[in-house]
């Protein structure tokens, strides 16, 4: 590298010595600074000498200055060989001067100010050395120098006696340079790797791009006739003709042929004159729907050129991403978003209607005895008996879990509803086949009218919500119409709320942690805080109950800030070395405060920054995403950990992975549980746990309650897990103990099969 005249290894002279020259300033001002401290201790018996000493030293300091002044406006992108030799003259100078306090003042002076400059001079040895690494030739020069200088001293002080120091004092050099030309070949190393690396990556993106324009487009162009002049190979391929049968056709004759109709709106876009873009053609072939998009400008010579694209695949993947986010993926029902957005719709239009909202009755059970694979065949068949009670126009929506919701877009009144709210329950009297098995399984359901039950979504769902409620309450397998009297929820939020607004003063909240472990060597790698409440009177609330409250009141401000100190001073204290995650609430992220209250619940309780892992949902890019990315970018400033939480379940862009870099991304347990019955959701988790690891994100996997789930996670490239076969939330003294006797190699194994 030092004597090579190839581009790339100028290129690296130049960068090694970029890093020296950065750090000239200190290094200079390290100089002043520790001659002032030589002047210190020998001016009263070398003045003289010194003042001699000290104008070179500042001499040399300047002329180093003035290199670093000279060049701060720009780095060199390459270096000759002179350079190098230029860096070398100026260290070995330095080594140079730095040897004259130890030959002519050390054997001179007194003990105690022998034993100052001893120590000023191995400090100056060792900083040098590392300062210069980079240039491996000027960290010699500085080191030999130096340490002989050393070496000289203690002959000259001691004479004989100084035999064992020098051979010490030659020892403690090589190791200085030893390190220091060590660390250079690794710099070489890592410079040499990037620049392949950088290389590589070009060749592979002119090979994609390349791929690309032969994979999908098609070039097309007409004489001033309107007849084909050129026509390529894959022109001929998308047509489904030798390339040579379409010269002389016009373009459209050669659309109509392969897109019937499709001739008609291309000759319209041609009679215009005018240049388009994006004509899309669609048309059946060989019984699949194929998609294209054509795109032409007028060219000199009086007639057309374009390209025609296949654009197939791109609208099929665009329709399976829009039936993923309106549609359930087991059961193939609308979900809670097209729900909602029916219901929006039909209210601003103000007609009769009436939302259904169902529960499978007893299906934990289901779930508890018979496992995954059965409730998800049982959801399907649930599914199918819903669709079976309805009219066409009515909405069948699947919320979650077990619950599902039923749209009437058109029924009067009661009298037109509870028929249709009768024969459901009635056809799930019947049990549901599921394989071999017969499972018993009932219906509830409460019912909320429109309008008169509520002018705006949350108002209906919540009514119909209630009146579930009812339902349950008096027996189950029943539909209940909802009336006022069922406001006992209401009255129950109205006690949440109230007793949310002094709870954090009256110490109800407590935290509990549930850890996080590594797949690789099963070691708990942290622990996520999950806030639990104490109601005096309520009893146990639950955070899906009370945080929506929170929220909607404004106190979960007063609680987030609680949460954050509570969860730092516990790791701070009892949870060394663990990495801590916290819960933040889109609402929370919003607060103008909520950077600096971070900040603070850091000071106080002295926890690093890197230790604490912030957990967040896609909620907090709805309304906002620019304003969330801005507070994000802020906190990671701080040096405070961002994870993606339940990703994958809500308003999931690939765009927030690219505009932000998260730490962490986590799988919701929604996927987990699906692993071990549905082959589509493993190839779901495998694409994203390979997209975030390419983008240097942690992933882990929540919510694993079962040895095959575990099993699967790791295989498809999960790094971390958290559930409850790990552990069950816990207490801090339930973690601490917990922790004191984790077992690395205790990991739950599927057993073997004979």
């Amino acid at each position: 590298m030092h004597d090579a005249d190839d581009a790339e290894s100028a290129e690296i002279r130049a960068h090694l010595i970029g890093e020296v020259v950065r750090l000239t300033p200190a290094l200079m001002a390290a100089n002043l600074v520790s001659g002032t401290v030589v002047g210190a201790l020998v001016v009263p018996f070398a003045w003289q000498a010194y003042l001699v000493w000290m104008g070179v030293l500042c001499t040399v300091v300047g002329l180093g200055w003035r290199a670093w002044w000279l060049s701060r406006r720009r780095q060199p992108r390459t270096a000759s060989r002179r350079a190098i030799a230029r860096s070398t003259r100026h260290a070995a100078a330095l080594g140079a001067l730095w040897s004259v306090p130890a030959v002519l003042w050390f054997p001179v002076a007194a003990p105690g100010v022998q034993t100052m400059l001893a120590t000023l001079v191995a400090g100056m040895l060792s900083a040098g050395a590392f300062a210069l690494s980079p240039l491996p030739r000027a960290s010699t020069a500085y080191v030999g120098l130096l340490a002989s200088g050393s070496m000289l001293g203690l002959m000259f002080a001691y004479g004989p006696a100084s035999v064992p120091f020098v051979l010490l004092c030659a020892a403690y050099g090589g190791i200085c340079l030893l390190g220091a030309l060590t660390g250079s070949r690794k710099t070489n190393a890592l410079l040499r790797s990037e620049r392949d690396a950088e290389r590589q990556r070009q060749i592979v993106t002119v090979l994609l791009r390349d791929f690309e324009e032969q994979a999908s487009e098609a070039l097309w162009e007409t004489d001033a006739e309107g007849r084909l002049c050129h026509a390529s190979a894959r022109l001929g391929e998308l047509m489904g003709a030798p390339a040579a049968g379409l010269q002389g056709l016009t373009l459209a004759e050669m659309i109509e042929r392969r897109c019937p109709g499709g001739g008609a709106l291309v000759q319209a876009r041609l009679a215009t004159g005018l240049p388009f873009r994006d004509l899309a053609l669609q048309f059946l072939a060989e019984d699949r729907t194929l998609w294209w998009q054509l795109s032409g400008k007028p060219s000199d010579a009086g007639g057309w050129r374009g390209v025609v694209i296949d654009v197939s695949a791109k609208v099929l993947a665009e329709q399976r991403l829009r039936q993923l986010a309106h549609f359930d993926s087991l059961t193939g029902l609308a979900n809670r978003v097209t729900l909602h957005e029916a219901l929006r719709h039909h209210l601003a239009e103000g007609t009769r209607g009436a939302l259904l909202s169902i529960d499978l009755d007893h299906f934990k059970t289901v779930n508890d005895t018979l496992g995954h694979s059965a409730d998800d065949a049982l959801l399907v068949a649930a599914a199918e008996r819903l669709r079976r009670c309805v009219r066409p126009g009515d909405v069948v929506a699947r919320l979650g879990g077990d619950e599902f919701a039923v749209l009437l877009c058109a029924a009067p009144g009661p009298e037109a509803v509870l028929p249709v709210a009768e024969r459901m329950v009635a056809e799930f009297t019947q049990p549901c086949a599921v394989g071999e098995r017969k499972i018993p399984v009932g219906l509830s359901i409460g019912i909320a009218l429109l309008p008169e039950h509520g002018r705006d979504v949350d108002d209906v769902l919540g009514n119909a919500d209630l009146a579930l409620y009812e339902s349950k309450e008096g027996g189950r397998g029943r539909a209940t119409l909802y009336a006022p009297h069922l406001g006992e929820r209401s009255r129950r939020r109205a006690a949440i709320e109230q007793g949310l607004r002094e709870a954090v003063a009256r110490g109800e909240f407590m935290l509990h942690w549930q850890p996080r472990v590594d797949l690789d060597g099963w070691r708990m790698t942290g622990a996520e805080a999950l806030l639990r409440w104490q109601h005096p009177v309520l009893g146990r609330v639950g955070p899906a109950e009370f945080i929506t409250v929170a929220e909607q009141t404004g106190t979960i401000a007063e609680i987030g800030a609680w949460v954050l100190r509570e969860a730092c001073r516990v790791a701070a204290t009892t949870l060394p070395g663990l990495t801590v995650s916290v819960n933040v609430s889109a609402l929370q992220l919003r607060q103008g405060d909520f950077v600096a209250g971070v900040r603070d619940a850091l000071d106080l309780s002295g926890l690093p920054a890197a230790r604490l892992e912030i957990e967040l949902t896609e909620s907090i890019f709805i309304d906002d995403a620019n304003d969330a990315m801005a507070v994000l970018r802020r906190q990671q400033q701080l040096g405070v950990r961002i994870a993606l939480d339940d990703f994958g379940t809500g308003y999931s862009s690939l765009a927030y992975l690219r505009r932000f870099p998260f730490d962490t991304l986590k799988i919701d347990r929604a996927f987990v549980r699906e692993l071990t019955s549905r082959q589509d959701t493993q190839a779901i988790v495998a694409a994203m746990t390979q997209l975030a690891t390419s983008l240097g994100m942690r992933v882990v996997a929540e919510g694993v309650e079962r040895v095959d789930e575990l099993d699967l996670v790791a295989r498809l490239g999960c790094h971390e897990v958290q559930g409850y076969l790990v552990s069950v939330p816990r207490t801090e003294t339930e973690f601490g103990r917990l922790r004191g006797g984790w077992d690395a190699g205790a990991r739950p194994h599927a057993p073997a099969l004979h």
